[in-house]
């Protein structure tokens, strides 16, 4: 049995400036759900740690963000467990490798760090290949381009940065295609680049973005998670996502036309966390008389949540006083005057609906957006 713990796209360094005053809190949160994940290898006591990428925001991190790197590696390498590193693409020096290399081999020095050609490296007693490549940005050839195909040990990892094809949604130059993952051959392929865990291909080729151990943005929404793997025989991986991260993220649409203040105020009440970044987007058609107090929801929920924003796209319901205004001869005054003729001979829920429908259908002509 192979233990592995794979991990990629820390980021350590990154300001977080779209978090305002909040973003060194949680750049140090970052820092701290690194430790939690090397904490986790070392009590699983697993035989590798890969590192699949872009373990630094840049290819010139902060003393700051190195030292806590290198606090790290001298744990893992303090409890014996081996450690695989490759650059992605947001951190790769000039030469393709990963910054401060020299640095972090004297912090763990059995650190295997793989530069921008294919290289292996064996680990004879787990009878087990590790296969690696840095990232290199705007290549025109796949990260697995010129992998070596079969294998001589009784296991085989490889580690890989680089975005997946995925017909109709990730397609161009430079991706790594299902394809070439299956004819490499390996028992687990461990990706970095997307910033939300998946996998890419199942047993026997098994392939794993481990995504981002800590949410960078609002998009991660798989962000949070380190990989376990485990490897009881060839092309017999499993993997189990371990959630580190502190951090989520949630969206609320809410239709305020359904909603009122007391309940909108007590939906939020019940969802409020210090760690939740919670935006909320009001839609709807209104009353004139209705008023959303959307500085007020900010003032009195920006401190329940780690990051608190409202977005009102709610409209105002007009009456048949505000329909007359617009003119006979404008777009706007001869559209309320075709709908105004069909409801007149409407009835019942049919009424209803044309109704509701002149309402959209002026709010879509005003501002070229459908409310909500």
């Amino acid at each position: 049995m192979i233990k592995i713990l794979h991990f990629a796209d820390v980021h350590l360094g990154r300001t977080f400036q779209m978090l305002g005053d909040k973003g060194a809190a949680h750049r140090r949160q970052v820092e701290a759900t690194l430790r939690d994940a090397v904490a986790l290898a070392v009590r699983d006591r697993v035989d590798l740690v890969i590192i699949a990428g872009d373990l630094f925001e840049g290819r010139k991190p902060s003393r700051t963000a190195l030292e806590v790197a290198l606090q790290e590696f001298r744990t893992l390498a303090h409890a014996g467990i081996r450690a695989v590193i490759i650059a992605g693409n947001h951190d790769a020096n000039e030469d393709g490798r990963v910054p401060y290399e020299t640095d972090l081999r004297q912090a763990h020095p059995g650190l295997i760090s793989f530069g921008p050609e294919v290289q292996t490296h064996p680990f004879p007693d787990l009878d087990l290949l590790v296969i690696g490549q840095s990232a290199t940005p705007g290549a025109p050839n796949s990260p697995l381009a010129g992998w070596p195909r079969g294998r001589t040990t009784r296991f085989a990892v490889g580690v890989a940065h680089g975005s997946v094809y995925r017909p109709g949604q990730v397609e161009g130059d430079g991706l790594i295609h299902p394809r070439e993952i299956r004819e490499v051959n390996l028992d687990y392929l461990a990706l970095g680049d997307w910033h939300s865990a998946a996998e890419v291909c199942a047993a026997p080729a098994t392939a794993w973005y481990a995504g981002a151990p800590e949410m960078l943005t609002a998009a991660d929404e798989g962000a949070g998670h380190v990989l376990r793997v485990d490897i009881a025989g060839p092309n017999q991986a499993a993997v189990t996502p371990v959630r580190v991260g502190r951090r989520r993220y949630q969206r609320l649409e809410i239709d305020a036309q359904q909603t009122d203040d007391q309940v909108l105020r007590q939906m939020l009440a019940e969802r409020a966390d210090p760690d939740l970044m919670c935006d909320v987007v009001l839609t709807g058609l209104l009353p004139v008389d209705r008023i959303l107090a959307t500085e007020s929801l900010r003032r009195d929920f920006s401190d329940r949540f780690f990051r608190f924003r409202v977005e009102n796209r709610s409209r105002t319901r007009l009456d048949d006083e505000a329909l007359a205004k617009f003119g006979k001869e404008t777009v706007l005054g001869r559209f309320v005057t075709l709908m105004r003729d069909q409801i007149d001979t409407a009835d019942g829920a049919h009424r209803q609906v044309l109704e509701e429908a002149l309402q959209v259908g002026v709010a879509v002509l005003q501002t070229g957006e459908v409310p909500g």
